[in-house]
């Protein structure tokens, strides 16, 4: 009988052993878990610390791209620009140097014709020297030669026409030629042309009239048949003649005797 009780005892109190055992691996899984759970979280929070802080190292290295990319492209565009600009000097720089080669040609056919018209007057001299006759230069006459209609209407058409330069040649030992120039020079002067002093010259056939006298056509100013319409308008005679021996881009009027 207590034998049996003792063996009740025994595994009673091997089973509070057990129990306890049970409790402190119950106790120790707990702690466990909760140790698992804590390590977790911090795992958590670190893996998405390094998510956050990779994301911003993505979104300041796409900033640095995006600009890196604007400043390459800004340079590409200086770049273009200053390409453009050098083309456009370099092309300005051959027109000029054309202009230039045409303005040399241009002086050098006027200086030539100017030389050919001081051999002329110099030849015209030496044979009047030689007959022993000296021409006197014709004094203006005072009597104007334009009527008061002819003078209206040459001053309202050239008061809003073009300007420009106009070489006025007179017949030499003809006052009335050089009174009729004196007196255009004046009115063209007046109305805002260069006007160049009387040159007065010798014609073996004085002509009669206005003549207007260019180089070529391709070489006349632009005011050339303005001019010729004006003078026409108010009744004076006029008529052009193309010859060689006046400069390039110059228009000569040639006062001839009166008729």
């Amino acid at each position: 009988m207590f034998a049996w009780w003792h063996n009740i005892e025994s595994v009673a109190g091997f089973n509070g052993w057990m129990q306890v055992l049970a409790m402190i691996g119950a106790a120790l899984t707990t702690v466990s878990v909760l140790l698992l759970w804590a390590q977790g979280n911090r795992l958590g929070r670190h893996v998405g610390d390094r998510e956050a802080a990779a994301r911003n190292k993505i979104k300041a290295v796409e900033k640095a791209a995006e600009q890196i990319r604007k400043e390459l492209l800004a340079t590409q565009q200086n770049q273009d620009i200053v390409e453009q600009k050098r083309r456009l000097a370099e092309m300005d720089a051959g027109a000029l140097r054309k202009e230039m080669e045409q303005i040399r040609k241009r002086y050098a056919d006027a200086e030539g014709a100017l030389k050919n018209r001081i051999d002329e007057l110099k030849d015209i001299n030496t044979t009047r020297g030689r007959a022993g006759t000296t021409q006197p230069v014709a004094p203006p006459v005072k009597k104007e030669m334009l009527d008061s209609q002819q003078r209206k209407m040459l001053v309202k058409l050239l008061s809003g026409g073009p300007k420009g330069d106009l070489d006025i040649i007179s017949v030499l030992g003809n006052p009335a030629s050089y009174a009729m120039a004196n007196e255009l020079k004046a009115l063209f002067e007046d109305q805002g042309w260069a006007a160049s002093e009387i040159i007065q010259s010798a014609f073996s056939h004085p002509p009669q009239g206005l003549v207007l006298t260019i180089h070529s056509k391709a070489t006349a100013p632009s005011y050339a048949k303005f001019l010729q319409r004006t003078l026409t308008t108010a009744g004076l005679p006029v008529s052009a003649q193309v010859s060689a021996k006046y400069p390039e881009w110059s228009m000569s009027m040639i006062v001839g005797e009166p008729d």
